[in-house]
């Protein structure tokens, strides 16, 4: 019986395997970027207008905030907690500067000033340097007054709208 030959069958049969499973993995880790990003393609093709944007749940259309946010250039991190999230949706990081943001889909309400004074407040909080709340709905021109002159970014759903055209 040849020694050798049996030595070199064990020893090349756990190399085989571990080539195997680097590329299955590898194999898998690409299929799964691809779907994300097809998922993240298609809701943005989807985002035609307002009325599309209001028939979102309102798990996609904080997936769709966070995609228009990446392509803006934020690193975006969705909120991990579930239930109530303190008001914080998304927290983001662009080279120096973190922001939060906060996503309101709406039907018809306008989101209201109260609303954009908590969000100020947990800026102050969490000590980040802006804040972005986004609707599918508009503001009330209370907003618009109490964001004047301070780091926080308004975005309603005609605003959206047109960010999305510019990614699609």
């Amino acid at each position: 019986m040849n020694h050798h030959h049996l030595m070199t069958q064990t020893t090349i049969e756990p190399i085989i395997v571990g080539i195997l499973i680097f590329f299955i993995g590898y194999f898998l880790l690409a299929a799964r970027r691809w779907v994300r990003q097809y998922t993240q393609e298609r809701l943005l093709r989807r985002a035609k207008s307002v009325k599309h944007l209001k028939r979102l749940s309102w798990e996609a259309f904080e997936a769709l905030c966070m995609i228009v946010f990446q392509k803006q250039g934020w690193k975006v991190l969705g909120n991990k907690k579930k239930g109530a999230d303190g008001g914080v949706d998304l927290w983001m990081k662009r080279r120096m500067r973190r922001a939060i943001v906060q996503c309101k889909r709406y039907n018809d309400a306008m989101v209201t000033v109260k609303v954009i004074r908590e969000m100020y407040g947990l800026m102050h909080e969490y000590d980040v340097h802006e804040v972005y709340i986004v609707t599918s709905s508009r503001f009330t021109k209370e907003c618009y007054r109490f964001a004047k002159d301070k780091p926080i970014v308004l975005i309603d759903g005609e605003k959206l709208i047109g960010m999305i055209r510019k990614y699609r």
